[in-house]
């Protein structure tokens, strides 16, 4: 499969916005765990002054005044909202991990892993095979005695 620049750079694309939509859902959520209720940005506007907001350690800024009242001390705001962050880094660099292993430019063509080999031979015959099967580990040695 070629692999050109569009598919990577949407890819980065969508990972940034997803960390981009996580700042005011970690505002909202961290407003909802201190009982002040889910809050949002009311319009376009709104959403774009509070990610600006948010990153300049503003955490009221683009919402309305009874919505910023509602919310928690700005060190609880950061702490939930970088909680989000890093659980969303963490789910991302484990994806990649399996989409390397799995699809990516790090996947083993054409073996068969443990279990699948237990599968298909069973557990006995694969005892049986082991020299065959691995012969660096399993071989039998040589027999010793050289020419007469």
């Amino acid at each position: 499969m070629p692999l050109t620049w569009e598919l990577p750079a949407a890819a980065a694309l969508a990972w940034v916005g997803v960390a981009a939509m996580l700042a005011p859902a970690g505002r909202g959520a961290a407003s909802w765990l201190t009982g002040g209720g889910w809050v949002w940005p009311s319009t376009r506007a709104g959403l774009t002054a509070s990610l600006v907001g948010l990153l300049a350690g503003h955490p009221s800024s683009g919402l309305v005044p009874t919505a910023a009242s509602a919310l928690p001390a700005a060190g609880v705001v950061y702490l939930v909202l970088s909680l989000l962050e890093v659980a969303w880094l963490v789910v991302s660099l484990l994806g990649l991990a399996r989409w390397w292993r799995t699809w990516g430019p790090g996947m083993r063509e054409g073996l068969a892993g443990r279990g699948e080999v237990e599968k298909v031979l069973g557990r006995s015959r694969m005892r049986r095979a082991r020299a065959v099967i691995r012969p660096d580990l399993y071989a039998k040695p040589p027999a010793s005695g050289g020419p007469r």
